[in-house]
């Protein structure tokens, strides 16, 4: 009989073991866990921190329809499609959109420099597609006006270019004569896309855009064409 019992308590004193090392490796998955969680956390708040000071250029509205007025502004419009035209107008970029022989479309972009020290918009990228800067032919101040066709670039961007105008010039509405964003000011910035895409952009796809401004990296946004905001 006292063999029976010393056999049980045998068992007992396994079985009791493993639940101590089975309670124990729990435990520390657990703790694993938790600290796990909080080194995450404090990565994600760190990576959103350095973002926000890396790509301080912020995304405040957007034009990008088939539409009259763009942004509000008079006279900039484009041709009811259903497509931002690109490539199907290559043969007369440079025109106004609307009319005979229109074309490449127009899309405007408001950012705001949240930086200190001011930016210089050199180029912007679009689905991969280069957009310069149209500088001023000269030191007086050129309206913004696509009512009617201008070969020489004065009074709209041109196919592949893009102007500035700032957000409290409304009339006339003036293209700035600089590249340049001072600290904490909002711009809108015009843009006539170019011929080189390789086919139109049909409303609802996505843009990409890529910002220039001569900081480490550009700032990239993603947009839907047709979409304003």
């Amino acid at each position: 009989m006292s063999k029976i019992i010393r056999k049980h308590r045998g068992v007992s004193e396994v079985i009791s073991t493993i639940l101590i090392l089975a309670i124990t490796m729990v435990g520390a998955v657990f703790v694993a866990a938790i600290v796990q969680n909080s080194m995450l956390s404090t990565t994600d708040q760190t990576a959103t921190h350095s973002e926000f000071v890396a790509n301080s250029i912020r995304l405040t509205a957007y034009d990008t329809r088939d539409s009259a007025d763009l942004s509000g502004i008079s006279n900039l419009d484009n041709e009811f499609s259903q497509y931002l035209c690109t490539n199907s107008c290559s043969g007369f970029a440079n025109n106004v959109p609307i009319g005979g022989n229109p074309g490449t479309d127009f899309i405007v972009l408001q950012i705001q420099n949240t930086n200190l020290n001011p930016i210089y918009l050199s180029k912007i990228y679009i689905n991969g597609i280069e957009h310069d800067w149209a500088s001023p032919s000269d030191d007086i101040p050129d309206e913004l006006n696509a009512s009617f066709d201008d070969p020489t670039g004065t009074n709209y961007p041109h196919a592949g270019k893009f102007r500035i105008i700032p957000i409290s010039n409304n009339n006339p509405i003036l293209q700035s004569l600089t590249n340049e964003v001072q600290g904490g000011e909002e711009v809108r910035i015009v843009i006539k896309l170019s011929q080189n895409f390789i086919e139109d952009i049909d409303m609802w796809r996505p843009l990409q855009i890529h910002l220039v401004h001569g900081g480490a990296q550009p700032t990239e946004y993603i947009i839907l064409s047709g979409d304003t905001r």
